[in-house]
This record gives structure tokens, C-alpha cells and sequence, in this order.
């Protein structure tokens, strides 16, 4: 059911000033931030906040509000949202907010879109209860450049690890290797992706073979569901290191498809190598019946088919 922004407003105000004497689901200690974009628009900038609502609902529309809210301080950011765009309403299914914008929102750059993509996806996945973002415009799912609908984002869509340019996204252009229907080859594709500036090169190509192939006739390697634990670069050897689910695959392709969408995407864009894959830090394991992964892998282009 679609919450009208009025309505929002109205309940969060009764239910801040009720009190906070039970947090439903809220810990004492959690630290919740607004996010803004700096004057440059190149990174994220986060202030300190304490939320007057405790209940989810009543969250999200404080939330919502403050999204028309420049900070109080003296700092020279400015709002996610560009002047005009406003947030027509939202509704909240399954621990997901699909978040209605605007029209204006499509008008953005594409770099200004993903850092007010970000900044939407991390302030929302702070409220108890909510685990995901999706946004529309206009009431039709948000697109990325490719025509194709961006989905669902969680705070694990724009990983950031710790340091001063934490909030800094940059773009660059991926060959990343998927299959086709028979799970027998491998098929370029060829994407435009922001990703963290903080976040290893590597780990963002690994992370974009999850997400899967965009392009009508590809099909993915690896399951949406697969658990990236670390992704790092020595003297040219890449260090991939999963959890169970990358051995738990269930998807239907031949058993060395996986392991060589991963090795020349990473061959391709981050020029490596070789490649060391491990399973919870053990590379003593041996992928579906025969890939023993107790090697380096390097490049086969013999499994690509060009289209």
C-alpha cells in the first residue's frame, strides 16, 4: 500500500512525540547518518543523526522528510535529491522500500545519479526491519544505462571499506565473461560501472560476474546468491576467496565455465596474471567433480565465442 507523503509526515510527528521508550527492534548503540554530496559532486559526505521515531514506518517518513532538509550545520553539501525532484511516496514489501521519485530524478548525470543512488540506499537500510532499496521514477523502475532495471540495492551494492576517500565513486569500462544458454562458452560483455574508489578494481569486477550478465543471449556463471569474502592482488596473482556458496552451485553450465568468466574478467580489466580461488580460506577443495582449486589459473580465451 502506497504511503502519500503527507500521510508520512503525520505519522512520524504523532510517534516522536509519543517517546522513545521501546526501540522495537532498534539497538542503543547503532549510529545513524544523513547523507548529502559535496560541492564538487564527487563523493558522499555523512553527518551524525539521532532519529525522533523508533517504530519502522514512522522511520521512514522522518527519513523521507529529511530528504528536502539541507544540514544545520555550516557545511557546504547539498541535498541527494537535485532541486525540483521530489519523493512521491513509497511502499515497504518483504524488508524491501520501493521508493517512488520524480520524474526529474532521471535527469541527473550519471555520476550524480549513482552518488544519490548511494546516499538513498544507505540512509533507508538504516531503518529497523528494512534490508533493501528499490527505487522507480515516476513509478517505473529505475533504469540503469543500458535500459535494463536496476533492482533491488543493498548496503552490500556499494561496499566501502574504511579511509578518507570512503565516499569517493569513480567509473571505468569492464569486459566481464559470462556464458550462453548452453553453459558451454564464454561471451564478452562490455559495461560502463561506478564503483567505490576504496573498493579493490578486483573485487568490483568479481562483484559485477554476481550480478550477472545485462545483455539479451547471456547467462550468468555464478549464482546471485554467491558470498564474496575477499578479493586481493600480490606481485600479479589474484587471491579470490568464497564462502560454501560458490561450491553450492546449482546453475547449469560446464564445470570450468565458472572458474574462466571469473579469470579472464579479472585478466581483462585488472590485467592479472594468474588467479588462486579458495573456499573459507582453503584452496584444498575441488570445484564440482574434477577442478581442483590448488592451482593458478591463468587466461583461456579458448572457451570465448565472439558474437
Amino acid at each position: 500500500m502506497k504511503k502519500i507523503i503527507s500521510a508520512l509526515l503525520a505519522a512520524f510527528l504523532v510517534l516522536g512525540l509519543a517517546g522513545c521508550d521501546h526501540l522495537q527492534g532498534r539497538q542503543e548503540s547503532q549510529q545513524f547518518y544523513l547523507f548529502y554530496i559535496n560541492k564538487d559532486l564527487n563523493r558522499l559526505e555523512e553527518i551524525p543523526y539521532e532519529p525522533e521515531s523508533v517504530e519502522t514506518e514512522a522511520m521512514i517518513g522522518e527519513l523521507i522528510a529529511k530528504q528536502a532538509v539541507r544540514p544545520e550545520e555550516d557545511r557546504d553539501y547539498i541535498l541527494l535529491l537535485p532541486e525540483g525532484t521530489t519523493i512521491l511516496g513509497y511502499e515497504l514489501e518483504d524488508e524491501t522500500i520501493i521508493l517512488n521519485l520524480s520524474s526529474s530524478y532521471a535527469s541527473m548525470s550519471a555520476s550524480r545519479e549513482i552518488l544519490a543512488r548511494a546516499g538513498l540506499v544507505r540512509t533507508f537500510v538504516q531503518v529497523p526491519g528494512v534490508r533493501r532499496l528499490k527505487l522507480q521514477v515516476n513509478g517505473s523502475p529505475l533504469l540503469d544505462s543500458s535500459g535494463r532495471e536496476v533492482g533491488a540495492l543493498t548496503r552490500d551494492s556499494f561496499v566501502e571499506n574504511s579511509g578518507k576517500e570512503i565516499n569517493t565513486y569513480q567509473s571505468i569500462a569492464m569486459k566481464l565473461y559470462f556464458t550462453d544458454e548452453s553453459g558451454s562458452v564464454l561471451l564478452p560483455e562490455e559495461r560502463k560501472v561506478y564503483y567505490s574508489s576504496n573498493v579493490p578494481l578486483e573485487r568490483a569486477v568479481v562483484e559485477e560476474i554476481v550480478k550477472g550478465p545485462k545483455q539479451d543471449g547471456h547467462y550468468p556463471t555464478l549464482p546471485a546468491e554467491t558470498n564474496i569474502l575477499s578479493v586481493t592482488i600480490q606481485e600479479g596473482i589474484c587471491y579470490v576467496n568464497f564462502d560454501d556458496s560458490f561450491t553450492n552451485s546449482i546453475l547449469s553450465v560446464q564445470e570450468e565455465i565458472p572458474i574462466y568468466s571469473i579469470v579472464n574478467s579479472l585478466a581483462s580489466v585488472c590485467h592479472v596474471n594468474k588467479v588462486q580461488f579458495s573456499i573459507n580460506g582453503s584452496s584444498s577443495v575441488t570445484f564440482r567433480k574434477n577442478m581442483k582449486l590448488d592451482q593458478l589459473f591463468e587466461q583461456n580465451l579458448k572457451l570465448v565465442e565472439t558474437e
